[in-house]
């Protein structure tokens, strides 16, 4: 892997990238844990949350934006929302005009699973988060964009010039 890195930024650069992997990192392991803590299958439990996100959101999921999420086939997110349906954790709804169109909605039980596992975290990080000033927190959250966007820009190239 090559050392492209901008001039100015040297130790800096290395320490934010870093940082950001090993959140991503953390952040992996708290879904698995979250798995174990309801007794599902990580990839069942990452779909809920995903669910529960975009409707949280306003924007909830079909079950074909569902699969590309978690990166299944249409077959096997087939399966893994029956799977979710059976254990009372998902519905599938038809709520728009086109009736055509699946909505996936989670259910009460599971966000009050999701709640009493997350809530205390989102407190605990308002708190480490409380130390910064809203300028400070502004520039966090647009690195954090950026380098999203440009991991996103990287993969559609990569997707692109594979097809």
């Amino acid at each position: 892997m090559s050392e492209a890195v901008p001039s100015r930024s040297g130790e800096e650069y290395e320490h934010v990238v870093a940082s950001f992997t090993a959140f991503s990192a953390m952040q992996k392991e708290l879904a698995r844990v979250f798995a174990r803590s309801v007794r599902m299958h990580t990839t069942d439990a990452d779909a809920i949350v995903l669910i529960i996100e975009a409707e949280e959101r306003g924007r909830p999921l079909t079950p074909a934006r569902l699969a590309e999420r978690v990166g299944l086939s249409p077959g096997a997110t087939s399966i893994l929302l029956g799977r979710l349906e059976q254990a009372g954790h998902v519905e599938r709804t038809r709520e728009g005009s086109d009736r055509r169109i699946v909505t996936l909605r989670s259910t009460t039980s599971i966000n009050a699973a999701a709640d009493a596992f997350f809530d205390p975290l989102q407190q605990q990080l308002g708190r480490a988060l409380g130390e910064f000033t809203a300028e400070q927190l502004a520039l966090v959250a647009r690195a954090a964009d950026n380098l999203r966007a440009t991991m996103e820009a990287y993969l559609d190239s990569r997707s692109s010039s594979q097809d």
